[in-house]
């Protein structure tokens, strides 16, 4: 393993804020010092509420990740400057999106390290520079020096950004210390070992550094697995933070990376992965509030899904839109009925297109 030497970039110096046009919608933004596991330089996506809302939604991409070289030359993305999340989903303006007129910044992900890694690796015989906790570290700076008085921080992604979500939460978390945290983890299933291939795990860690960039009291930094118990940490540590995970029962794209830890990580092919629903009900019955969603789909909150999906008839944005509220108790985990599981069956879900992240 090659730690990060000089080319870590160092900030010392106050971080300029974004530009400021809250008319343009979208505005790409350079930031200076972000590298991509191909050593090109990234940026963030920035919209401004029109109305002056203190909800800041920090939005991480999916696109695969990144630890052999069948992942990395055939599953990550490594586009450092993506389409913008468009209006769909929770970005739509619309008075049943519980974060109607947040402002947003979205992160592209091009790191291959679910944007927590801190390591430099050769792969597939190409040199793969893993920096994802070092971008957002330069991107949250520049958005504290932009966002002054938020209220409330949302910090969600899908797929391999649904990971980097938990993952990367207490490096945007502590950014705003005098906020109020909603975690939304979309498709990123954080399980305990039982449910998450222990050796898959520790070649995580060791191809990604993740250690790095986790906190140091955490029972999920250690040398093997255990990096399910981040849930119970985050929570303890932000007692008044609500934290949730969206889920189909049977993930069919998560599915297929968990089998990659098959037969103690030598399996030949990235199949027989089976335990995503018994994963999903032993996370709820340690206290995660998941909405688990009938079927094998994957990423459900960046299109119409968003306002479709309805699971023993409660709503996805209205399940959100409780978690969100402070005023209200976070919302029960949902798990999906005979009657839903049979529908599914029979009706696919209506999609803004079909996206594999």
């Amino acid at each position: 393993m090659k730690l990060f030497g000089a080319w870590l970039i160092q900030v010392v110096t106050a971080a300029e804020p974004f530009p400021n046009d809250s008319s343009s919608g979208w505005q790409w933004v350079d930031v200076e010092g972000t590298e991509c596991m191909n050593g090109k330089q990234t940026g963030v996506y920035v919209r401004y509420s029109q109305s002056g809302n203190k909800g800041l939604g920090v939005y991480l991409y999916g696109g695969g990740a990144c630890w052999n070289a069948a992942t990395c030359d055939g599953m990550s993305t490594k586009n450092p400057k993506p389409g913008n999340m468009g209006s769909g989903g929770i970005f739509k303006s619309q008075d049943d999106n519980p974060l109607n007129d947040y402002n947003w910044i979205t992160v592209p992900y091009c790191t291959g390290d679910i944007h927590l890694g801190q390591n430099e690796e050769k792969i597939g015989g190409a040199d793969r520079r893993f920096s994802g906790a070092n971008n957002i570290k330069l991107m949250m700076e520049r958005a504290v020096a932009t966002f002054t008085d938020v209220e409330t921080i949302f910090v969600t992604g899908e797929s391999a950004g649904g990971f980097g979500s938990l993952a990367a939460y207490p490096l945007i978390r502590d950014s705003f210390p005098d906020a109020r945290g909603v975690l939304m983890d979309d498709s990123g299933q954080v399980f305990n070992d039982d449910y998450l291939p222990v050796c898959l795990v520790e070649e995580w860690r060791q191809t990604w550094n993740l250690n790095a960039n986790l906190p140091a009291d955490c029972p999920c930094n250690n040398d093997e697995g255990n990096i399910g118990t981040a849930w119970e940490y985050f929570r303890q540590r932000w007692p008044n933070d609500s934290f949730s995970l969206i889920s189909s029962i049977n993930d069919a794209v998560i599915s297929t990376f968990f089998g990659f830890g098959e037969d103690d990580c030598k399996a030949v092919l990235p199949i027989g992965y089976s335990d995503m629903h018994n994963g999903l009900k032993a996370l709820a019955a340690s206290g995660v509030n998941i909405y688990m969603i009938p079927g094998a789909g994957h990423t459900h909150t960046s299109h119409k899904e968003f306002y479709s999906r309805s699971v023993q008839g409660i709503y996805l944005n209205q399940w959100i839109a409780q978690l969100i509220d402070a005023n209200q108790d976070d919302p029960a985990t949902v798990e999906p009925s005979t009657e839903d599981i049979m529908r599914e069956a029979m009706v696919r879900p209506e999609r803004d297109s079909d996206i594999i992240v």
